[in-house]
């Protein structure tokens, strides 16, 4: 979570807790108090349900970028080795030929 969103909720729960303070001190009776604390709740969960909305999608959205990234260096990382494998033992241009004697491959 980054520090903006972070202080998006910790503002919400402040909010969400100062209200809650100010209502049991209100000069309201109970019934209005627990209507308006009710409708205070149901917008909180509704803000609440964006809040993880946009989170998701951001989640989303690191993760595929995170996987193009990793994707593209790791055909960098091939290509790079491939170079360095051909630059350490090139092939020979000529065929090589072995002679092997009968003798040699006969055990006693």
């Amino acid at each position: 979570m980054s520090n903006k969103d972070s202080g998006l909720f910790a503002f919400l729960l402040g909010a969400v807790v100062g209200a809650a303070a100010a209502f049991l001190y209100a000069p309201k009776t109970g019934k209005e108090t627990r209507a308006h604390l009710k409708k205070l709740t149901e917008d909180f969960v509704e803000d609440a349900g964006e809040v993880s909305a946009n989170l998701k999608e951001k989640g989303k959205k690191f993760v595929a970028e995170g996987k193009t990234k990793v994707s593209e260096l790791v055909e960098k990382g091939k290509a790079r080795y491939s170079k360095a494998l051909k630059k350490q033992a090139p092939v020979a241009e000529e065929p090589v030929v072995v002679e092997v004697k009968e003798e040699d491959l006969i055990q006693e």
